[in-house]
Order: structure tokens, then sequence, then C-alpha cells
């Protein structure tokens, strides 16, 4: 007897990866200088931005909206730290009453492998540590608040047993974006758009800060719940605050005020980006525009909290003309080679 012939099924999307986290400083220099010199970066080039596709892209009060946008890569293979600062319109600062908890992108993290050497390049650069380094899982972490970022810098000691371990070395270079952490009012909600949406992956079993670590950045004794998903080998960290209870941002803010602008998730391919662009706009989340025409590009969007995101596509030959790779540079070269280091597949 013939078996009835079975259903396709259906394939399965590729990951997104965690490539790219947009920063609004209010001194460009200063925070090149700062994450070069200090923890190793590398410069990646940049490039004037105007026009009214930023506007419309960023939602900018401004028609003609005018920018500069500068590159910072580590060792990892397509991500990158994206400095900015407008002139039109002109950045505002982050509201001295801020705190850690309160919603939005809130901190992001960075290991190293020479944990004191880059301590000390930030004290050079003129940080002092929020406190004294504690320990998790035998490996020293610190935090800092960038007061060109208006935001909380998590230094984390690299080892195996850093949440996610050693990350791969594709560059010769020392530092790695670890993480990055956004306070929310719904963790369900949240959940659903990261997961479900976007297509990160979720990892139950990673803890990236337990209580005791929220006073590295102020927060002792703060009451929360938080989960973890990944999207290539950098983690976001998603918290619910309960006490200190998290506060919404000033609904007058705009995506060019000082802070963290957003996270980028993307691919190499671009039929993975447009499935994902469908899958965004089927859930009705709100796009700032369409997807520019293939090969290479991308959008803004707004979650169902408010969050803004980028989704980008790019095939590796555009890498350095959108600030993938680093640049030779007279003042700042790369460097910090760890041979211990395996390369990274690429």
């Amino acid at each position: 007897m013939s078996r009835p012939p079975t259903e396709p099924e259906d394939p399965v999307p590729p990951e997104p990866q965690v490539v790219q986290l947009a920063l609004c400083t209010s001194d460009p220099i200063a925070t090149v200088r700062r994450y070069t010199e200090a923890l190793g970066f590398a410069d990646a080039g940049g490039n004037l931005f105007w026009g009214e596709r930023i506007s419309v892209l960023q939602d900018l009060d401004e028609p003609d909206a005018a920018c500069l946008v500068w590159w910072l890569v580590g060792r990892q293979d397509f991500v990158q730290l994206e400095l900015f600062q407008h002139s039109r319109p002109p950045q505002r600062p982050q509201d001295p009453g801020r705190r850690p908890s309160d919603h939005g992108w809130t901190r992001f993290g960075i290991a190293v492998p020479d944990f004191d050497a880059a301590l000390a390049g930030m004290r050079s650069s003129g940080l002092e540590p929020i406190t004294e380094p504690m320990l998790a899982g035998g490996l020293r972490r610190v935090a800092f608040h960038d007061p060109e970022l208006a935001v909380v810098v998590e230094l984390m000691e690299e080892g195996v047993a850093l949440p996610g371990g050693v990350r791969p070395r594709f560059y010769d270079l020392a530092p790695a974006l670890v993480s990055a952490t956004l306070s929310v009012a719904d963790l369900d909600r949240a959940r659903t758009f990261l997961v479900e949406t976007l297509g990160l992956v979720p990892v139950p079993d990673v803890v990236l800060h337990g209580p005791q670590h929220e006073a590295l950045w102020g927060l002792a004794g703060a009451r929360r719940e938080a989960f973890v998903v990944r999207g290539g080998d950098v983690f976001l960290e998603v918290v619910r605050y309960d006490e200190p209870a998290g506060r919404a941002p000033d609904p007058g803010r705009r995506l060019s005020d000082q802070g963290i602008m957003n996270v980028a998730v993307g691919f190499r391919e671009r039929p993975a980006l447009d499935d994902l662009y469908a899958r965004i706009v089927a859930a009705g989340h709100v796009v700032a525009d369409p997807l520019p025409p293939p090969p290479a590009g991308g959008t803004y969007l707004h979650d169902d909290q408010g969050t803004s995101w980028e989704i980008l596509g790019l095939p590796r030959e555009f890498d350095a003309q959108y600030g993938f790779v680093p640049v030779p540079g007279w003042q700042v070269q790369p460097r910090w080679p760890q041979p211990a280091v395996p390369p990274a597949a690429g």
C-alpha cells in the first residue's frame, strides 16, 4: 500500500545577526578616541548624510536633516558601533534624571582580553567606574557612565565563562560587543517581537546579570525580571524593572538626541531581509520607509512598545562602504592581536 505524499516542511528562516549598535554622541572625536585608544576598537571611517530620507528614517521634525556618522569595529565580523552627531535638528542632551531602569536602550557590554589595560585606558580617558569591579563566573566586570554617549558601558573580562564564551576573531582586534540591554514595560510583548517577528534566538539558559550586578550601574537592590535572545554572537538582554519601576521616555524624545539610538539586525542575503520586512509589516509594526532596491540597504522601524530598530541587508562586497572594515590610519592602528583566539570563518 503506497503512502500518501508528505507535505513539504516550511523552510526555516535564516537567523538574523545583531550587526550594529547606533549611538548619538555629543563629541564624536572624544568617543572615537576613547574607544580606539582605551578599548582597542578600530576606526572604520565615516560619512556625512543629509536630506529627506534621513528625516524620514529617523522620524525627525526637520525636513532636511543633516548628521555626521562614524563607525568603529572590533574583532567580530559584521558588527559595528555607529556614532551619530546631528546638526539638523541639533542634538539635545539626555534627560539628566534618566535612570538605567527607565524604558528604552539603556546600556551595552564590551569584552576585552586584557581587563586591567582596558580599565586603565578608560580611566586615562577621564572616566572613573561607578563601582569597584565585581565577579561573574570568576571574571571581572565594571561599568562606566559615558558622558558623551549618556549611557552605561559595561567592561567585561573575557574568558570561557563569559556568557557566549570567547567571541571569534575576524579582525586582529581586542574588543567584542557582547550585549545591549533594553528596558521595557511588557516582557511578553517584547519576547513576541524579538523571537516571532525578528527571528532572534531565545537562550533561556543564559543569564547575563544577576541581581547583585545591578549595583554596577547604580541600581543596588533593584527588583527585575529579564530574558536574553541571541543574534549571531551578540546578546540582547530585555529587562522589566519593578523597583525602581521603569519610566517611559519623554514623548518628545527624538532619535537624534544623545544616547543609544537603536540596534540593527541584519543578513548577508537580500531575500532574508525581504522576508523579515514582510513579517514586520504583517505584524503591524511601524516601518519608517520601504526597503531600498537591492542589493544593499535597510530601514528603521518602531516595535509595539516604541523601541527603535534598524534592519539591514549587506552583501560582503559592501562592507567597506558601510563601515564594517578597519581603515588604515596614521593615528590609530589595529592592535592587540590575539593569536590564541582562532580566526572566524568568513
